[in-house]
């Protein structure tokens, strides 16, 4: 398998909040998203785990709201209402299993 250049991938997003396939492990995708503005209010059946490449962004869940930084990196746990935002252009990596689908508020 070939090496993955996060940043170069990186490149090729155009659009906030539409996930970019990068590879799939065992059974979850990693995607890379393009965070600018605010998503929905949601929750998922399965834990999600964002990791901040580039820029910085806020989760807000039901108790606490989570600052990430490039570097830094959340578990969302099952069935926690999530809501994303990036007052700036920011690269997420987001780890979720394969087939997942959201609930929204």
């Amino acid at each position: 398998m070939p090496k993955i250049n996060i940043l170069k991938e990186a490149e090729k997003i155009k659009k906030p909040y539409i996930p970019y396939h990068l590879v799939n492990v065992d059974n979850f995708h990693v995607f890379l998203g393009l965070f600018e503005g605010d998503y929905k209010k949601h929750k998922h059946p399965y834990d999600e785990f964002f990791y901040v490449v580039l820029g910085e962004i806020q989760i807000e869940m039901d108790k606490e709201t989570v600052s990430l930084k490039e570097g830094e990196g959340v578990l969302v746990k099952k069935n926690t209402w999530h809501k994303s935002k990036a007052k700036n252009k920011a690269v997420v990596m987001l780890f979720e299993k394969i087939g997942m689908q959201s609930d929204f508020a």
